[in-house]
Order: C-alpha cells, then structure tokens, then sequence
C-alpha cells in the first residue's frame, strides 16, 4: 500500500514538474494574432473647412468636397470609430500601424490621432505599435510640424514606452509580442523628404536586433513604412520614394536573416510581394491600403508554426452620427445605403480633381525642375500645364457634334482606329478604374480588356493634342530652361505638328505602348506573381512551400535592362520619323 502511495506521489511531482513545459508548449501553439490598418492620414474636423463650403468639382451633388488624393478625410472619424470597434470586438490584442498616421504632419493631427488611440487602449487594454512615416514628421516645413523627439513623446504610450531598444537617432525599437515573436519597428523616413534611407548605422542596429533575437529564441516581425519589395513592375525606378534605399541589397540580407514578414504601407495597395534571396530564402512584404482611401481595407494576420494566415477585410458600414455637419441628403442617403460605392466613387472623382489642379500646382513642378517663378521659363511651365490640364479634360466621344477634331473618337479616326463605345466621359474616369483596381489588389485589367483598351487610346490623343496646341515657343523655353542646347532641341513649325500628329499615327501607337507602356501598363493593372494579395495562407517562419505562379528572385534586374534597350529603340524610331518629314 505504501508503495502504491509513493509510486501515486511520484506520478503528481513529475506531473507537477511538467505542468510549466505543458503550459509553454500550449501557449506556443496558440496563434500570435494582429491587426494591421495602414496610412490614417488623419486630420481633425476643427482642422478643416465646413463640407457644404468647398467646390473642388462645382455641380458635382455628391463630390464637390473631394481632395485631389481621394482620402476620406470628413469621413475619418467614422471610419475609425467603425474600425475600433470591429478589433475591440476581435480576439486579437495587437494592432500594427505602419506610419503616416498624421495628414501632414503637423501637432493638431498627431494631437487629435494620437487622443483616439490612447483612449480606446487604456479602455481596452490591447496594446497598439506605430513607426514614423514620411508625412508624419517634416522638419524642413514651416508651422507648426513635429520633429523625431516630439513624435516619440507623443505616441511614448503606443509603442515606444514598450520598447525592449529604442534606437538612438531614428524612431526605430524592438518590443515582445505574444509567444515566441518580436516586432523590429523600423523607421526609414528621411524627415526632410519623401524618400526613405537606410544608413550603415542602422543597418549594423538592425543586425544586432536579429542576433539577440536568436539568442531569445524569438522570431522578428518587421514593421517600416515603405516598400520592402517592389509592388508593381520598376516601381524602384523611383529611386527611395516608394521602395526602401537598396531595397534589393537589403531585402536580401533581411532575407538571410530570418526576418520573413514586413508589413508595409505607403503606397496605398493592397499587395503582397515574395522575393527569394541568393541563397533560397524567402522575405514577404504585406502592403496595406491606406484606411481612408477605397477600399478601406485592414489586415487580420495570424502567426503560427503552421503557417502566416493573411485576411483583408474592409470598413464596409460606417456611423453618420461620426461626420461632421454639413452633408446634404444624398450623400448621407448613399453613405448609409452603400457606403463602399460611395469610397469608390469618391475615389476617382479624385482623379478629376487631381488633373483640374495641375494649372494651380505650376510652382510644385518649378521647384522640382527647379524653375524659378516670374521667368519666361516659369511661364511656358504653366502654359504647359494649362495646355496639360485640357488635354486631359478631352471626351472620349463627339457628343458635342462640332466641327473641330475636339474628341479622342475623332483623333483615333483620324489614324484609321475605331473607339469602343463605354460609358465613360473621359480619360480620367477610365483611370480611376484602373487606379482603383490597383488600389483593391489582386487585380486582372490585362492589356487588352475595354479599360486598358481605351485608355491606351485616350492617352495617345492626349499627347497629340497636347502638342499641336501647345505653342512651339513653349517648348523651345523649357527646352532651354532645363539646359538642353536649343540648336539641338530648337523645334520648327515645319517638323513639330507633322511630329506630333505621327506620335499618335505612327509612332507611339505601335512602338511606344507596345515596346515599353505594354509591360509597364501590365505590371499595373494585372498581378501574376506569387501569392495573392488579399486571403493567403503563407508558410510559417523557418520553412518555404511550393507555390503556384511566378516568383521574383530579389537578385534578378534583368528585366531594367530589357526596359532600357526598349528605350532606346523608342528614341530611335521617334528620330527617324522625325527625319521624315
């Protein structure tokens, strides 16, 4: 009996002795779960003008109040009440913020975010991260904008006041999260830019962080505000404003180190990127579409030893007891009925705005050429634009029935190309479409489909007509004004019309879009790599699965110099109609 006793109390203390190993291993098959809502780009309604005052698109009932980069920024504090609430709601207890939580960066919008966001957490107890993006902290701008110590004092309690290391110069920390995973929050910005940076310093910081993470047997998730990877075909031809700097070099080495996920923001997309370092291993970057620009898109990403399970869900409903007064009966009816056709529309209305401003933005582009204003050189810039700005404006169709060749059905006529009916206006609105689909992710406008079709056609009438009514003094001003020798770039009224009408008939019809904007307009409206870019269920850390499609080797720029032969048969062919004329 005394025996079977011993025996029974030797079965508890080992069973006792194992509990905490039972335990461990329960937690660390228990998912790691977070949500991601990218680029708020908030900004108070006391920061901005009564709704029924603005007319940026006069006569339009629904949109008159649209900005010219489609964020729904009357209706953002609706859309992140609705947003709290779905992950108050949820099970996860971290919510990702990858940078640009700010308008433009100045105290009242940080101020106003960074209030929300500490409410909900101290009511909640869910623990929320942010990192810098490059709106959020301009030091090169006048009034009243935060610099990196202000930024960090701000959001001290979301993110920075958890943080394992917090880097010395930049907004950059490590900080725990659930079972065996850490956040590396990289800071990237340049405060005096757009672009990003990656200095050697914070490389070297960044490489310790992986190291210690190893010795704490703990895998990085990484969090920064641009691009990682590309998302669309040479968008690093942009230099570091959308991807990282050396994003290639990097990516690789982040690769290498086991840093297996970044999500990303910035470009507004939803995407998901895959590239595979030089030796075999594969690095993730999982874009977010900004919250307040269609389609209002947020990220629920689960982390296990099985796999990465990737949602994307959508404010699809919001409360209009959240915007501010001002909205006429229409726009309140269509918000509360469907409000997702309400962002999309208001989405490529944007468009429309956009080009309307380009007359009004004639310094921004100065600065950029670095143009001075009140020089000749500045005025046939703004002549430009207004020329510019009337192309774009150009129907698609004669509806108007006059005489002059005013339509891009008519210019397409002209070299023998028939337009396909569509309900569109204009080339803007196609755009938006496309811009739009892009926007959504995982999208499938091929080359040849109606909208693809007839934007193609309607930018080659715009150039047309942007050049045969744009006087030839203009250009030869600017010609000189960007240094460019005006006996070698001096155009006559004898080659510049002919010139132009050929760009549409005989050159950029069949050489430009088909040798160049073919595989550039497909990167952009079509995605064909691996994996997809809204519901994907990706492999776990430590492990790379076959997949279906094609995948990018981060090494491979071969298709930049394809690019860049293509180009230089675009110049030849442009001089040899040129010298036929």
């Amino acid at each position: 009996m005394k025996k079977t006793f011993r025996s029974f109390l030797s079965i508890l203390l080992c069973f006792a002795l194992l509990l905490p190993f039972i335990g461990a291993t329960a937690q660390s098959e228990q998912p790691l779960s977070v949500w991601v809502a990218a680029d708020l780009h908030y900004q108070p309604h006391s920061s901005i003008g009564p709704i029924e005052e603005q007319s940026f698109l006069p006569g339009d009932p629904l949109y008159a109040h649209v900005n010219d980069k489609g964020m729904l920024i009357y209706e953002s504090d609706a859309i992140l009440h609705e947003f709290l609430s779905r992950f108050e709601e949820s099970s996860a207890k971290y919510l990702l913020i990858p940078g640009d939580i700010s308008l433009d960066g100045h105290w009242d919008e940080h101020l106003g975010i960074a209030a929300i966001l500490n409410e909900f957490k101290q009511r909640t107890g869910k623990k929320i991260f942010v990192i810098p993006g490059n709106h959020d902290i301009r030091t090169s701008e006048s009034g009243g904008r935060l610099d990196l110590a202000d930024f960090i004092s701000v959001y001290r309690d979301l993110g920075y006041s958890d943080a394992l290391v917090a880097h010395d110069t930049s907004g950059s920390y490590t900080a725990e999260l659930d079972n065996e995973y850490r956040l590396l929050a990289w800071d990237a910005c340049i405060y005096r830019k757009d672009g990003s940076q990656v200095t050697p310093e914070l490389l070297a910081w960044i490489e310790v962080q992986v190291n210690q993470a190893k010795i704490d047997g703990k895998k990085l998730i990484g969090m920064v505000h641009h691009s990682v990877l590309e998302h669309f075909g040479i968008q690093s031809l942009a230099g570091n404003m959308l991807c990282l700097e050396n994003y290639r070099e990097n990516a690789n080495k982040f690769a290498d180190w086991g840093i297996k996920v970044f999500f990303t923001g910035h470009g507004h997309a939803n995407d998901i990127s895959m590239a595979v370092s030089a030796n075999g291993n594969r690095i993730y970057d999982i874009e977010t579409g900004c919250l307040m620009t269609y389609p209002n898109a947020y990220r629920e990403v689960s982390f296990s030893n099985s796999a990465v399970d990737v949602k994307t869900h959508y404010v699809d409903t919001i409360d209009i007891s959240y915007l501010p007064p001002g909205y006429n009966q229409a726009q309140l009816d269509l918000i509360q009925r469907d409000f997702p056709t309400y962002s999309y529309n208001y989405f490529t209305a944007s468009i429309i705005r956009a080009a309307y401003d380009l007359p009004q933005n004639a310094s921004k582009f100065a600065r950029k050429l670095k143009i001075e204003e009140g020089t000749p050189a500045y005025e046939a810039l703004a002549t430009m634009l207004d020329t510019l700005a009337d192309a774009l404006k150009l129907p698609l169709y004669d509806t108007a029935g006059t005489p002059e060749v005013d339509s891009v059905e008519e210019i397409a006529a002209k070299a023998g190309v028939t337009l396909q009916q569509s309900d569109y206006r204009n080339m803007l609105e196609i755009f938006g479409v496309i811009y739009a689909e892009h926007y959504a992710g995982d999208e499938n406008l091929p080359y040849d489909s109606a909208e693809v079709t007839l934007f193609r056609q309607s930018f080659n009438a715009v150039i047309v007509f942007a050049l045969t009514n744009m006087p030839i003094s203009v250009a030869n001003t600017l010609f000189v004004s960007l240094g460019l020798p005006a006996s070698g770039f001096h155009l006559a009224d004898k080659i510049y019309t002919p010139f132009a009408k050929r760009i549409y008939m005989e050159t950029a019809a069949k050489l430009v879009f088909v040798e160049v904007m073919k595989p550039l307009l497909n990167s952009f409206t079509t995605d064909n790599y691996a994996p997809g870019d809204l519901n994907e269920t990706l492999e776990p850390y430590g492990v790379n699965w076959d997949l279906t499609g094609t995948t990018v080797r981060i090494t491979d720029a071969g298709y930049i110099f394809d690019i860049i032969f293509k180009l230089f048969g675009i110049v030849i062919n442009a001089i040899k109609a040129v010298s036929a004329t």
